[in-house]
């Protein structure tokens, strides 16, 4: 006989991060709305499952409607690049954490939008006439003499567009960012963005499995790619924003790490454990780097007890004609 579970844990929530999309024991795609189930079969193998397989459970900890994820998660493989200067490099090394930005602090203001303002009584009729729906037609039918008035309909469909616009000023503070660069090669542009002294340059490779590992594969961290719209002729979803950048920005090919919910308490930013052995793949330095500057972060890497293959930018590289 089946029964119910309150053994939801870290352990269950990673397994349900990493196997959010598919039957774990068919293996069919979950579509909007299915069931589906979090708990044990048999043997005590823990097992996502939708109805098509809910016949093998022995114990269930718990059932979702099931949703796609309002971001995509890049293949494993997947190569990852961060560009930093020296100084930012030594601070990721002593502190062995990655730095997550407060999302109000970026220099984008379009960070966390929804829309650009000219279109945002469009956004309103929108989100209005959702909330009236969702009042006039509840999840379980009310009695008739239980019907609300229209009067009562607009009134309370009217505060909800108000939360919102106070829920998404809120956002900004709550949420933390980590940004990484998606390509296989070494980006020319990125190490002019994101290095302030070129020539003390430095830039960590990775890939999205390691990026996940070294964060302790956290369930309470989003990792995902940016979708890159035109905010003249889209919006943004309420709980997706973050996920979207202006296409202006799309040369970025922005991979992200989020957090939320934090209490931000005047911090501009949080620092996240990191596992570096697993993070870092090679460590490039910059392609006007004096030699220098190599030794240099090889005195730092032995200090700090990593042993991680240091390259010059192939940028660097001298042609013949």
């Amino acid at each position: 006989m089946q029964k119910m579970s309150l053994k939801h844990t870290t352990k269950t929530l990673v397994f349900l991060n990493e196997h959010h999309d598919n039957c774990t024991l068919c293996g069919r795609a979950f579509e909007k709305d299915d069931t589906t189930h979090l708990g044990y079969i048999n043997d005590k193998t823990l097992v996502n499952i939708g109805n098509c397989c809910s016949g093998n459970l022995t114990e269930t900890i718990i059932r979702h409607v099931f949703r796609k994820r309002v971001y995509e998660i890049p293949p494993n493989d997947t190569v990852l690049w961060r560009f930093m200067d020296f100084t930012k490099f030594v601070s990721l090394l002593s502190t062995s954490s990655l730095y997550f930005t407060r999302a109000d602090l970026f220099s984008d203001p379009f960070e966390g939008a929804k829309g650009v303002l000219k279109n945002k009584k469009k956004w309103d009729k929108l989100y209005l006439e959702f909330f009236k729906s969702a009042i006039e037609n509840p999840p379980e039918p009310e009695p008739e003499k239980e019907k609300k008035s229209k009067d009562y309909v607009t009134i309370e469909a009217k505060r909800l567009l108000s939360q919102l616009d106070s829920i998404g000023s809120r956002q900004q503070t709550e949420t933390f960012i980590n940004c990484w660069h998606e390509n296989p090669y070494e980006s020319e542009a990125m190490w002019k963005l994101y290095t302030s002294n070129l020539a003390q340059g430095i830039s960590i490779k990775t890939t999205y499995y390691k990026l996940y590992r070294a964060l302790n594969r956290n369930p309470s961290i989003s990792i995902g790619r940016v979708n890159y719209i035109d905010y003249n002729k889209e919006f943004a979803g309420i709980n997706d924003s973050f996920w979207y950048k202006r296409k202006s920005f799309e040369h970025e090919k922005e991979v992200r790490a989020i957090v939320k919910g934090f209490s931000s308490n005047g911090d501009y930013g949080k620092l996240i454990k990191v596992d570096l052995n697993i993070l870092i793949d090679k460590i490039y330095i910059s392609p006007t780097s004096p030699t220098w500057i190599i030794e240099l972060v090889k005195d730092v890497l032995v200090k700090y007890g990593l042993n991680k293959k240091i390259e010059h930018s192939e940028l660097n590289e001298k042609p013949f004609h």
